[in-house]
This record gives C-alpha cells, sequence and structure tokens, in this order.
C-alpha cells in the first residue's frame, strides 16, 4: 500500500479557502485513481512560494518526511511547492532521500519516469519566471498610480485609505473595479502631528515629545512587529518629522523589499537617487511650509552641534566590550534593556529601561552603572559554576575537548615519516622550479608556483616539528585544577578577551531579567534568567544592589514651546 501525503497553498489573502478545498480534491482523486491512500494532508493559506520560509505546514510536511510517515507527495501543481527554483529542487532532492516518491497532478509529473527530472526542472523554471515577471508588472502599475497621486499601498498616520470605486466596471467577486486609492486626512491625527512639530521645533527633544504625548493617552501607530508596546517613541516621531507626505509631496519608489534567503525576513535598501518619483498632492497637507522649515532647521542645528554618543548609545568599538548588551530585559514591560545615560568615559555608563526613559509608559525608573552590574554578574556566575555539581560537569566537558586533541597529536605523530618524506618530496620540486627560472628567466607563473611550494614547506616542517613532541595525558587532578583556576579567574578571561566573553554568554545566558524592588529599604534589582549550563530546573539568581541609581523626579509635563 502506498501511502500519500497531500500539499496545498495559496499565496494571496484575495484569493478563497476554497483553493486549498480544489487542490486537495483532485489531489485525492488522482490518489484513489492509482490506488493509492491518502494519510495527511498539509496546506499554508495566504503565503507566497518566493520561499520555503514562514511555510510552517511544509515545515511540518518535511518532518513527517524524515519520519518516514507516508512513500509519496502529491501536489496539484509544482507552484503550489514553491516557485524558486533552487529550493524546489532541494525539497524534491530530500525527499528522494527519504526513499519518497513525488507526483504534480497537473503537468503529469511522477519522480519514477526517467524523465521527471528534466520536466520538473522545466516547470520550476517556469513557476519562479512567472513570480518574477509579476513582481515587475505589480511594480510598473504602482508606479502609474503614484504618479497620478494615489497610495500605491501601505497605511500612514494621519489618513484613512478612501478606495476610489468605478460603479460602471465590476473587479472580482461582482464588486466596483478599484481605480486607486485615495488618502484622506483624519483631523484628530492631523493635529497630533502639528503639535508634534510645533513642540518639535519649540526645542522639545523627540524623548519628552513621546513622552508627553504618551502621558496624555494619545493612541500612537500600529507598532512594529519586534515591539510589544503600543507607544510614542523617539525614533517613530523622528521619522514622522521626516516624511514629506505631511507637506502634500510624495516620494515614491526610495527604496526597495529585498528578502534573506535564510530568514525569510524582508528588509528595505535604499535605491539610487534617480529611482525616485516626486510628485505634488497637495489634498495630503497637514503641515504648513513654515512650519515644515522650522523642523528642518532645528535638525540642521542638532546635527551641526553635534551630540556626544559613546558606548551603547552609538555601538562604538566601546559597545563591543559590553558583556551583557542585548542580553538585559525589564522586568515590568519585558523592554530591552539599553545604555540610558553616562558618557561611558570612566565607566559610569547605567543601564535603564527604555520604555521608561523614553517613552514613559513602564514604572521601571532605575537604573545600574554597567560596570557595577558586571561585576556581580560575574561574581554569581563564578560562584554558580564552582558548585560539585558544574564543576563536574566542565571537567568531563574539557576531557572530552582534550582527548580529542590528544587523538589528533598522536596522529600526526605516527605520521611523522610520511611528513618526512613530503617535506623532502617537495623541497626536490622547489629546487627543479628554482632551476628552470634561472635558465628561462622571468616568469610569473613559475614563481607562483614556487612561492606556493615554500609556503607548503613550511606548513610541513611546523607539523614535523609538533609531531616530534612528546604527548602526554594530564591526570585527572591536574585537569581538575586548572578547570579550577580558570573558572575562578573568570574577571581575568574577560577582561583579556571582552568580545569573545561577550559570545559565550550569549550562547550560554540567553535571557537575563532585571525586575526592580526593594529590600532592607533601599532599591535594588532582582536579576533571574533561563542559564543552558546549569541542570535543569535551575537558573540564575542575583540581587544586583550595588551601582542602583534612585528613579528620578516624575516627569511633570512639558515646557510651553516657543513660538515659530
Amino acid at each position: 500500500m502506498t501511502r500519500c501525503a497531500i500539499y496545498a497553498r495559496y499565496s494571496s489573502d484575495l484569493q478563497r479557502d476554497t483553493s486549498i478545498d480544489d487542490q486537495v480534491r483532485r489531489c485525492e482523486e488522482y490518489a484513489q485513481k492509482n490506488g493509492w491512500t491518502v494519510v495527511s494532508r498539509f496546506a499554508d493559506k495566504a503565503i507566497s512560494g518566493a520561499d520555503v520560509a514562514g511555510r510552517q505546514q511544509l515545515q511540518a510536511l518535511m518532518q513527517e518526511a524524515r519520519a518516514g510517515n507516508f512513500d509519496r507527495l502529491i501536489v496539484d501543481d509544482t507552484s503550489r511547492l514553491g516557485r524558486n527554483l533552487p529550493q524546489v529542487r532541494t525539497l524534491i532532492d530530500q525527499l528522494e532521500y527519504f526513499d519518497i516518491q513525488f507526483s504534480a497532478v497537473a503537468q503529469q509529473i511522477d519522480s519514477t519516469h526517467e524523465s521527471s527530472r528534466q520536466l520538473l526542472t522545466l516547470n520550476c523554471f517556469m513557476d519562479e519566471q512567472y513570480i518574477v515577471g509579476l513582481r515587475d508588472k505589480v511594480h510598473r502599475g504602482q508606479e502609474g498610480r503614484a504618479l497620478a497621486g494615489f497610495n500605491p499601498g501601505g497605511k500612514c498616520f494621519g489618513y484613512r485609505n478612501v478606495p476610489l470605486e468605478d460603479a460602471s466596471r465590476l473587479g472580482k467577486y461582482g464588486r466596483p473595479r478599484v481605480l486607486g486609492v485615495q488618502l484622506e486626512v483624519i483631523p484628530s491625527e492631523a493635529e497630533t502631528i502639528r503639535r508634534m512639530y510645533e513642540m518639535f521645533a519649540g526645542g522639545y527633544g523627540l524623548s519628552r515629545i513621546a513622552k508627553q504625548l504618551n502621558a496624555e493617552g494619545i493612541l500612537s501607530p500600529q507598532p512594529a512587529r519586534n515591539r510589544a508596546l503600543r507607544a510614542w517613541c523617539p525614533s517613530s516621531i523622528r521619522s514622522m518629522l521626516h516624511n514629506e507626505r505631511y507637506r502634500g509631496v510624495f516620494v515614491w519608489n526610495r527604496t526597495r523589499k529585498r528578502k534573506n534567503p535564510e530568514t525569510g525576513l524582508k528588509t528595505s535598501r535604499p535605491r539610487p537617487t534617480g529611482d525616485s518619483r516626486r510628485v505634488s498632492v497637495p489634498s495630503w497637507r497637514i503641515i504648513p511650509d513654515e512650519l515644515w522649515d522650522a523642523v528642518a532647521a532645528r535638525f540642521s542645528d542638532v546635527k551641526r552641534t553635534g551630540v556626544s554618543r559613546l558606548g551603547g548609545f552609538a555601538r562604538s568599538e566601546r559597545s563591543k566590550k559590553y558583556l551583557f548588551s542585548g542580553l538585559l530585559r525589564c522586568g515590568h514591560c519585558n523592554s530591552r534593556m539599553v545604555i540610558v545615560s553616562g558618557q561611558g568615559v570612566r565607566g559610569y555608563s547605567k543601564y535603564g529601561c527604555p520604555s521608561h526613559r523614553n517613552r514613559g509608559v513602564c514604572t521601571n525608573a532605575l537604573t545600574i552603572r554597567r560596570d557595577r552590574l558586571e561585576k556581580q554578574l560575574i561574581a554569581a556566575i563564578q560562584e554558580k559554576l564552582l558548585t560539585p555539581t558544574l564543576l563536574e560537569k566542565a571537567l568531563r566537558a574539557f576531557e572530552q575537548s582534550l582527548e580529542k586533541r590528544l587523538t589528533a597529536l598522536r596522529r600526526e605523530a605516527d605520521d611523522g615519516a610520511d611528513l618526512r618524506e613530503t617535506k623532502e618530496r617537495l623541497k626536490q620540486e622547489a629546487s627543479r622550479i628554482a632551476d628552470a627560472i634561472a635558465v628561462t628567466g622571468h616568469s610569473q607563473t613559475l614563481i607562483e608556483r614556487l612561492q606556493m611550494l615554500e609556503r607548503k614547506i613550511a606548513e610541513t616542517e611546523t607539523r614535523e616539528r609538533r609531531s616530534k613532541s612528546v604527548v602526554q595525558r594530564p591526570s585527572v587532578d591536574e585537569l581538575r585544577r586548572f578547570v579550577r583556576e580558570r573558572i575562578g579567574n573568570l574577571n581575568q578571561l574577560v577582561e583579556g578577551d571582552p568580545e569573545r566573553a561577550r559570545t559565550t554568554f550569549a550562547k550560554h545566558l540567553p535571557l537575563i531579567v532585571l525586575t526592580p524592588s526593594n529590600r532592607d529599604g533601599g532599591p535594588v534589582f532582582e536579576v533571574s534568567g533561563s542559564w543552558k549550563l546549569v541542570p535543569e530546573g535551575d537558573a540564575l539568581q542575583v540581587v544586583a544592589r550595588d551601582g542602583i541609581e534612585p528613579p528620578t523626579p516624575a516627569f511633570s509635563g512639558p515646557r510651553t514651546p516657543k513660538s515659530i
């Protein structure tokens, strides 16, 4: 009995779920016609086939394939499996490795046929070209909409999207055809934007504007996917203060989206300056020209005077030595703790919660000196590692690593005679090439060959010297003493190579949570986190007392802005 799995997919949320039903029905009929039994069904809905990343049902199917839970995969056509030729070919090769056959109903492709590989490659190439052509057509259509003053896609704070319909022409599902999408100003949001511009032009900082808007409960734009809190923040305000759409100018085609083939995530990259299009749309104007110019002048002043940005503020060479940057989380709002104050010159830079510092939406007002926090965490790590259980675990790991190294050295020692023979052969060949250069004169090819041989001779001599060394395995007591000394000197190891230490901490301490609390009448940070080195169920538990800065006075409201 042949056990079959069915995979179906459609790419756009404009399509209907019945598309999946239609694909599955055709595949089931095909299986029944051939006397096969369908044992599982997988379907990805509204997901593009341009990449395999993010297609959870496809990943689940491959897990079932590795487990050997079916013998044949059936799809309606090859484009359902994907529209990326190399990725689809890799998927099919993996299925073949698991002894799983493949069928595409529409193209009548069966992997058991001799010509199946050529047919599959040809159809996958056509599937990929379809999506390339579709991308070009969509971009061309968006350009036409943008030049006509319509919004080609996306939402923008301050406006609502209003489709312009043509009742005389019908589109999908009997609805009127959409000629374009116009932007309509939302008065309440437009007032917030004007106020934001006035505050910045009047001397407010970006962080102070964010705190004021959050304190008044003014709704912010939808947050990015990587940010849990919906609140105003300095970076979004900065972007809005540079958005020319608010002055009635639409700048289109400044960036392009590129998908990372490993993660499937899209990133924006700038296009050449000449590719952008500027279109005047007076109906979009929210900010008058004099206010726009005042904001631009303020940005110029800030840029001219400059701001001292050291340590974590600028991700400089100094910040690379910060051992726990990127690993610290706020225990109240789960925001990533960052350097919020200090110049970093004497180690006085401080960690704090950016949602409190920059947005005013978190109650965690404590800060802690970076250097003091690092010392306390390192001391806690040393104490944890020097327990008998973990010491034995570290010792066993070190013994295994050492044994592998000693085995390699013994193998090199056994190969000592072969190395001497190889060295003599290389020297003879180098001598012949040197004689040839002396007879024929300068030859770039011969000189490069001679240089390559000299490098090989040097490498062989190094391996030969190493093979002559006496390989002895240290005793268990010597190993134990060495491991204990290395752990006890953790501070020296960190100071000697901080970047390597930071990478190691990130590997074994993926999350460190700092929760503000009060103990013995004073503020402290209760530090906890997951630890991959300790036995299951145990965790890092520290109370950080040294270096804590008490909360600053509560935000009392903004100053009256200067006149524009």
